[in-house]
């Protein structure tokens, strides 16, 4: 059979198993559920490192223990945030005004899963899904495809266990363009959570299905004059170690302040980051393919094997590749989004011209996704955020872990809308809550007709009190803050 005829077909038979596997998950309790998001994120958690390994050797991209930390993220601490997330029946009540809420799943999820994140993401993907009772079938990258299923089958295994429907977590072993198009544009498919390109999320959004998708991201990292040096240079450092600046948070160019320029440059070259030179420079712009599209090659390679393309050599401890750049835009390959450890450098003398070089970043591939500001000056912290346009503005953090919320307090995610101005229906941090429908229920208002007696009528709210063993409470967990 044609390769795209045989990806449709398995595309239909998973959509026909979803199907009916919905129809038995939206009638399950608060506490059916809770129980089976419980068993995932715990099966998920214990195959961190297989999963790791898997994806480093099925993609190229990044580094095994960056990788365990990211599946331990998005199983640990995506469940530790939404399992007391109510997602069935009344979930909120206002008995004075007498308005209720009640949640409904939306139904199946066609979820979409980039090969910089392969394993992680479906994991995420896949509890916040099951939360919201709501089935999912995911489209892995093709370079990805095994690790992804792997992570799949990690899941249901956790849910065959506890008698659940066959077809509640599918996966496509096929993962064609004809098959990710018919999964989107299937008729029995409610959602569409798209991670990915630029390319692929113009699709999901042209499918005619409602998309929660995301933007690119070109993060801006700012020093300003106070902030301590070292501290922010260690934030840079670790962002782009972080799995070799795969996370689309991860700041894809840096801006001194002038006055502490040289001592910046200096911390930057005692944490082993590297300058390049000027030819240097020129070598890595022309590892850079034409228009603002990202070199696949460079994504996650570390700096030594980047330097290796480029023709020259760095010591294999290098931390970051380092490489002036006079302007924003075209002519300035390294400018735009690269998803590697190399940050572009400038220097701008005061906030407000870092405030205009950052509004130039993030407007040439990074409006409303996520930009960094070092500085201990609360006024210029409050006056640089208030007019800058990212979703997310971290301070004194590491955008690749603070975006996602794994270094910062935000809902941790795999997902990072963009906002109106990103092309995006959100700027949230997607959780289980995005995959809801909300439904309310009002009483008639006695102030609407205050000449007639409204009848005396309270909705009768039963709060179901789950006892579910938290999986996480009597395994020891891996510091992962050093």
């Amino acid at each position: 059979m044609d390769k795209d005829l045989e990806s449709i077909q398995e595309v239909r038979d998973l959509v026909q198993k979803a199907k009916k596997a919905q129809a038995i998950l939206s009638e399950y309790s608060q506490e059916k559920v809770d129980r089976l998001v419980a068993l995932m994120a715990e099966y998920g958690f214990r195959a961190s490192r297989e999963l790791a390994e898997l994806a480093c050797q099925e993609s190229g991209f990044g580094s095994v223990e960056s990788k365990i930390a990211k599946n331990m993220f998005a199983t640990h601490d995506v469940y530790e945030t939404i399992k007391n997330i109510r997602t069935v029946g009344v979930i909120h009540s206002d008995p004075i005004r007498k308005v209720y809420d009640i949640a409904s799943p939306m139904g199946i999820v066609a979820g979409i899963v980039p090969i910089t994140n392969p394993t992680s993401t479906a994991l995420f993907k896949i509890l916040i899904a099951i939360k919201a009772r709501c089935t999912i079938i995911l489209s892995p990258h093709p370079k990805g495809v095994n690790c992804t299923m792997r992570a799949a089958e990690v899941m249901t295994k956790a849910a065959q266990s506890l008698d659940v429907p066959d077809g509640l977590i599918g996966c496509l072993s096929i993962p064609t363009m004809a098959a990710t198009q018919e999964l989107m544009r299937h008729p029995d498919v409610a959602v569409i959570l798209a991670t990915g390109g630029t390319g692929l999320v113009k699709a999901a959004y042209t499918s005619g299905k409602p998309a929660i998708g995301v933007g690119p991201g070109n993060a801006p990292a700012f020093i300003e004059r106070s902030a301590d040096l070292a501290s922010a240079v260690r934030c840079l450092v670790v962002s782009q170690d972080f799995d070799w600046g795969t996370i689309c948070a991860s700041e894809q160019s840096v801006i001194l302040d002038q006055p502490i320029e040289a001592a910046c440059i200096q911390e930057f070259i005692r944490q082993k980051a590297y300058l390049c030179n000027p030819s240097e420079t020129k070598a890595l712009e022309k590892l850079m393919p034409k228009g603002s599209g990202i070199n696949p090659n460079l994504v996650g390679q570390s700096p030594s094997a980047i330097a290796e393309m480029a023709g020259f050599k760095v010591s294999p401890d290098t931390t970051i590749l380092l490489a002036r750049q006079s302007g924003v835009g075209s002519a300035y390959p390294l400018s735009r989004e690269k998803l590697c450890p190399i940050l572009a450098l400038y220097t701008e003398d005061g906030w407000k011209a870092a405030c205009e070089r950052c509004f130039e970043l993030l407007k040439y591939g990074g409006i409303g996704h996520t930009l960094a500001l070092h500085s201990r000056d609360s006024k210029i912290i409050t006056l640089f955020a208030l007019h800058k346009p990212a979703s997310r503005i971290l301070i004194n953090a590491p955008t690749s872990q603070g975006g996602v919320g794994y270094a910062t307090y935000l809902t941790p995610s795999m997902t990072l809308g963009c906002g109106a101005s990103g092309g995006n229906i959100t700027s949230d941090n997607i959780t289980c809550r995005h995959l809801l429908n909300i439904k309310r229920i009002a009483f008639g208002n006695s102030n609407f007709f205050p000449d007639l007696k409204a009848p005396e009528v309270q909705l009768a709210v039963h709060e179901e009190t789950s006892h579910i063993h938290d999986p996480f409470s009597d395994m020891i967990v891996t510091n992962r803050n050093s």
